[in-house]
């Protein structure tokens, strides 16, 4: 008996320790179209800072370390596991006005309730600092890529 609850801790130990090693965050901010419209309407003739784009941006910042999050409330699908499954995640979310997460989508998918534990614990991330243009929040588009390796 010893030996097996021994086997379990240290396979636990190295799943954990594999899929930490094994997130990788790549993001992508996107302000929507329309707001880059309004941005350009808005925004005056010449900027004084030598922004040719003649408004001023700031991307959401979370109050968090994302792979630390990830790494520490993922939790491999057991599914996934007893079929093997291995592979990359990719979801997209926005930061909205108020820093909350919303709109997620799978945009790259494995299967077998890996894109469904992606979306659950991103959705758990507290709120972030919202994006700014012209000193007014906006809505941002993030993607976020999750490796899920046994």
């Amino acid at each position: 008996m010893p030996d097996t609850y021994q086997f379990t801790y240290l396979h636990m130990k190295y799943i954990l320790f594999s899929l930490l090693i094994t997130i990788t965050s790549s993001v992508a901010a996107q302000t929507t179209q329309t707001e880059q419209q309004q941005a350009a309407q808005t925004a005056p003739a010449k900027a004084d800072s030598g922004n040719s784009t003649g408004y001023t941006e700031k991307l959401p910042v979370p109050y968090v370390d994302i792979r630390k999050f990830l790494a520490q409330n993922i939790a491999y699908p057991e599914k996934a596991r007893r079929k093997n499954i291995q592979g990359k995640v990719i979801i997209q979310f926005a930061v909205n006005e108020d820093g909350t997460l919303g709109e997620f989508k799978a945009k790259s998918k494995i299967g077998h309730g890996c894109e469904k534990e992606a979306i659950r614990v991103l959705s758990s991330m507290p709120p972030w600092k919202p994006g700014m243009l012209n000193g007014t929040p906006v809505k941002v588009y993030y993607t976020q890529s999750i490796n899920f390796q046994l």
